[in-house]
């Protein structure tokens, strides 16, 4: 099942899904997406249904990087259709990706990032399926069993134009990982006794944040799950509330916070060594 996350959590080897609503949405996440890419030295690529010209698009999502970046090659943005009735081979598409890497690493990039809009609009709604087809060669190609963790890709959908399309939704699901699609936002999920917590964590989502601290408590297990490990932001509030709930617990009633290493560090400079129902687990740093 996919599990939903922050673009800014995507690691090296991840193959995510982006279903976006409106054009701010859409390059909000390509953005992060793009300057993630430069910050872990990766060759990024852009694959988008767009009007805009490829410097408007690299100063969108680059902003004052955009130029050098696209004079050194970093940045390689494509306003040209994926698919094209009769010219299709799945097989052809996922080799000519493999070399695409390894041309990548060649070049003293750490890896490929790319984001490609699958649900093109130049390609016609009734060869969606296409698209379907190499998802699922892609996927199996570089994203079951050992990952390549020299290849991350973000596939997205237009759901203004395709949300009703039964591809969309077969697309979808052959992605282990989704993209919150609104940037400052707090995603709840459940999980074996308790709930994961995707997004950011702040002012903003302050009201999401307490329901879900109010639903694990809820929650009649002796050890109750609390994971921010995918986190994009929490501020001293949130965590305080979390150790706030942890301490209001009954012997031999306990919370399990799974988290990085700097939101561990936060969670003890506010005091969580006092706390004698709380446990600190650093999965993922």
């Amino acid at each position: 099942m996919a599990f939903a996350i922050g673009v800014d959590r995507l690691q090296p080897g991840d193959h995510a899904f982006l279903a976006f609503g409106d054009d701010e949405e859409r390059w909000d996440i390509l953005s992060v997406f793009t300057r993630q890419g430069f910050s872990l030295g990766e060759k990024v690529f852009l694959n988008v249904d767009t009007t805009a010209s490829v410097a408007e698009v690299a100063i969108r999502v680059a902003g004052g990087a955009a130029g050098q970046a696209l004079d050194t090659g970093q940045l390689v943005v494509s306003t040209a259709p994926r698919f094209r009735p009769g010219r299709f081979d799945a097989g052809r598409m996922v080799n000519a990706m493999r070399r695409r890497i390894e041309a990548v690493v060649s070049e003293g990039y750490s890896g490929l990032r790319g984001a490609g809009e699958m649900s093109f609009a130049l390609a016609p709604v009734d060869s969606l399926d296409q698209a379907v087809e190499y998802e699922i060669a892609l996927h199996r190609t570089f994203f079951t069993g050992q990952r390549d963790r020299r290849y991350t890709a973000l596939c997205h959908w237009d759901t203004r134009r395709f949300g009703g399309e039964p591809a969309m939704q077969a697309a979808c699901d052959v992605h282990p990982v989704t993209i919150i699609g609104r940037l400052g936002t707090l995603h709840v999920a459940l999980i074996a006794d308790g709930i994961k917590l995707t997004g950011d964590a702040d002012l903003a989502t302050r009201a999401e944040f307490t329901d879900a601290l109010r639903t694990l408590a809820g929650h009649l297990a002796d050890v109750l799950v609390l994971d921010i490990t995918d986190l994009s932001f929490l501020d001293a509030y949130s965590a305080g509330a979390a150790l706030r709930l942890a301490a209001g617990l009954p012997l031999p009633r306990r919370l399990e916070v799974r988290c990085r290493a700097p939101q561990r560090r936060m969670l003890r400079a506010l005091g969580a060594r006092s706390v004698e129902q709380l446990s600190i687990v650093t999965e993922r740093l």
